[in-house]
């Protein structure tokens, strides 16, 4: 199977919130963005960007969860919660450095993005085409176009 990732354009981003939505309604049923696992990071200067998990291949989550919460599926590489195993303590919580998992305390257990398994919302939700569901090398020769096409412009500019 083929490995999947939300890749993420912040440039595309328009801030219209509809990922929060698709997100937080596919477990609530409603919008409550305070349940979604994906946010909108806002600048001061202007401009926003979609964050959710990024399935990190070294998670730190991964790592120090004693109860065996938290798994990896080796097919799709998406890191997922097993609530009836989780015993809500937090280190997850604590490690990951871009703070993607979150404590809930409705479910009194972690929570992260499981990329909802395997047809993202949040994807589906974005009309401008800042959060794609893509195979992992399509988003890496996505960026190398982006950053040669940055060089190009540079050079043409001196």
């Amino acid at each position: 199977m083929t490995r999947k990732t939300i890749q993420v354009t912040p440039g595309r981003c328009i801030g219209c919130l509809n990922c929060e939505l698709a997100c937080a309604s596919r477990d609530w049923g409603q919008y409550f963005p305070v349940g979604s696992k994906i946010g909108l990071v806002f600048f001061s200067e202007g401009g926003q960007v979609p964050v959710t998990c990024f399935q990190c291949d070294e998670a730190p989550c991964l790592k120090v969860c004693r109860t065996g919460a938290l798994a990896r599926n080796e097919a799709t590489g998406v890191i997922a919660v097993e609530p009836e195993r989780c015993v809500g303590c937090r280190t997850c919580v604590s490690v990951c450095p871009f703070g993607n998992i979150a404590y809930s305390r409705a479910g009194r257990r972690a929570e992260k993005c499981d990329q909802c398994q395997g047809a993202p919302r949040c994807a589906a939700a974005c009309p401008s085409g800042a959060l794609r569901y893509v195979e992992d090398e399509e988003e890496a020769k996505a960026r190398r176009r982006a950053f040669a096409e940055s060089l190009r412009q540079a050079v043409t500019v001196a």
